[in-house]
């Protein structure tokens, strides 16, 4: 059990690592793609302005000019400005104050660019911003950017805008440093998970142990209790364990369910704890009940189950403590239930209490043997007795009652544990 809750918990860290790392990944991701694009751009702007002072003996910029004069500067800037390590403008445009066109170049060869370029709606920018726009075109990383070019006045002079390709190898250096920071950040996070894995796990087996130990002081109250009460009726315990020991085995048989069990359990010990609240008079008369003294006994199933149901732990038990005296034929007490309208857990353990109270001694009577005991059983199936639960029990009977029944020695107690136990470790 503990080695699952600590495989739970590696896959849990695991993913959660996984999932902080991919959304941290993708967060540092953009951030970084977004400092990069800002540094590229500031380059290119810088560059862009670099033609001012060109501009500037061309002011003030107004439409058409010749060819001979401002375009033929633009394409002579083009070809003066080309830094192959980084990057170069393959086409610009310059635009007077009223943003319209008035000259343009391309580099030779980059027309097909312009073309693919043509369709991109450009934004005038405000002040001294930088608009620009990235595309990639067959794999090539282009920078479509639009800045403002000022006299050194700073004057408004006009617009520059330019296509400018990243080279490849700064594309490269983009894209390893991309991942690099990306790996770190990814591995950061899984190394972290994987340091604190060992610490959660000490914390978390530290936790598991005194969560069991106080499981295990419950249980034992709760068998100290069960135990109390049953000397008290029949100056026995082990008839508890007893009954735990057939009940659960009956149980598991029929596939009930790791809940229904841990309620059965704590049913089977204290079925008859609302005796403590029936005098000694009635409880211990060595004779037969009179109708106003059975009246009284049969109340200490509203007094169990309000003892049961004030505790958090033990209020599991309540749906047997209150059923445990009903009958399939709705003949029983206190609320005259009928067939599947008793609890499973409630049939389940008329049938062991039954069968360990016929097959044990008691102060007033022998112990039956197993045929005499099965024989009078039958006769109670269908109207005592669940019948098919009943069937199902015969078929343990024998095993059962060689094992455990009648014995009074401490082995009954701890096979009872041991059957027990798995259904009260901490998940």
């Amino acid at each position: 059990m503990i080695d699952h809750l600590y495989r739970d918990l590696m896959i849990r860290l695991t993913l959660g690592a996984v999932l902080i790392a991919g959304v941290l990944g993708l967060a540092v991701y953009y951030y970084e793609i977004e400092k990069i694009d800002e540094a590229i751009v500031a380059s290119v702007a810088a560059e862009a302005r670099a033609f001012a002072p060109a501009a500037a003996n061309h002011a003030p910029l107004s439409k058409p000019q010749p060819a001979s004069g401002l375009a033929k500067d633009l394409e002579a800037f083009l070809g003066q400005h080309r830094n192959f390590s980084e990057g170069n403008f393959i086409v610009a445009e310059i635009y007077d104050i009223e943003r319209d066109k008035v000259a343009e170049a391309v580099l030779p060869g980059s027309e097909w660019v312009e073309r693919s370029l043509k369709t991109n709606k450009h934004r005038f920018p405000e002040g001294d911003s930088t608009w620009y726009v990235k595309r990639t075109i067959d794999e090539r990383l282009f920078i479509q950017a639009l800045t403002p070019l000022r006299s050194d006045k700073s004057e408004l002079l006009g617009y520059f805008e330019g296509v400018y390709e990243v080279s490849p190898r700064r594309v490269a250096e983009i894209t390893d440093l991309t991942a690099t920071t990306l790996f770190m950040v990814v591995a950061s996070v899984l190394a972290t998970a994987l340091l604190l894995y060992p610490i959660i796990r000490t914390q978390q087996h530290g936790l598991v142990r005194l969560n069991q130990g106080l499981l295990n002081a419950n249980i034992q109250t709760l068998e100290v209790l069960g135990s109390a009460i049953a000397k008290r009726d029949s100056d026995t315990h082990t008839h508890n364990f007893r009954v735990v020991l057939y009940a659960v085995r009956l149980a598991e048989k029929v596939g009930m369910s790791q809940q229904g069990i841990r309620e059965l359990i704590k049913g089977s010990f204290l079925h008859d704890v609302g005796k403590i609240a029936i005098s000694d008079t009635i409880l211990l008369k060595p004779g037969k009940l009179d109708a106003d003294e059975f009246t009284i006994m049969k109340t200490h199933v509203a007094h169990g189950v309000d003892i049961v149901s004030r505790s958090p732990w033990l209020e599991e038990a309540a749906r047997i403590v209150e059923a445990h005296h009903e009958k399939i034929d709705g003949s029983g007490y206190p609320k005259g239930l009928k067939g599947g309208a008793i609890p499973l857990g409630a049939r389940i353990f008329a049938i062991a209490d039954v069968f360990d109270a016929l097959t044990s001694e008691r102060p007033y009577k022998p112990a039956l043997p197993l045929d005499e005991t099965l024989s009078i059983m039958d006769k109670g199936a269908g109207s005592h007795f669940d019948a098919a639960l009943l069937t199902a029990f015969q078929e343990l009977a024998q095993e059962l009652h060689a094992a455990f029944g009648g014995r009074e020695d401490v082995s009954v107690e701890e096979a009872a544990r041991r059957l027990t136990k798995p259904y009260f470790e901490v998940a």
